[in-house]
C-alpha cells in the first residue's frame, strides 16, 4: 500500500519539488503510473485474502521496480551528488517486501 501511495501521490511531489531535482517521475496522464499503482493496490488485497497468485504477482513487481529503480540509481551514482530521498524509498520498500515475503512460510500461508 506505501509503493501505491508513493506512485500515485507521485505527482503531487513532483509538482511540489524544483524540475532538475532527481525523483520518481510519475504523472496522471502515464498509463504506467495508473498500472504500477493499481497493481500495488491488488498485490496488497491479494496477500491480505492470502491469495497465491497475489504473492507471485508482488514477487514479481517488487523484483521489477527494484531492478528499475536500482538501475537508474546505479547510472546516476556520484559521491559529489547523492541519491534523492524518493527512489532510495521506493529501493527499501521493494526490498523489504522481498525479505518479508520470500520465505517459505509466508508463501505457505498464502494457499487460496
Amino acid at each position: 500500500m506505501a509503493f501505491s501511495a508513493i506512485v500515485l501521490g507521485g505527482t503531487v511531489i513532483r509538482i511540489a519539488l524544483s524540475g532538475d531535482a532527481f525523483m520518481l517521475r510519475f504523472s496522471f496522464s502515464q498509463p504506467l503510473t495508473w498500472i504500477m499503482g493499481l497493481i500495488g493496490i491488488l498485490v496488497a488485497w491479494g496477500l491480505l485474502k492470502h491469495y497465491r497468485w497475489a504473492w507471485w504477482l508482488g514477487m514479481g513487481a517488487a523484483a521489477y521496480q527494484l531492478y528499475r529503480v536500482g538501475s537508474v540509481l546505479v547510472e546516476h551514482f556520484s559521491f559529489s551528488r547523492p541519491p534523492a530521498f524518493w527512489p532510495l524509498l521506493v529501493a527499501v520498500l521493494m526490498l523489504t517486501f522481498l525479505v518479508l515475503a520470500f520465505p517459505s512460510h509466508v508463501r505457505a500461508s498464502c494457499s487460496r
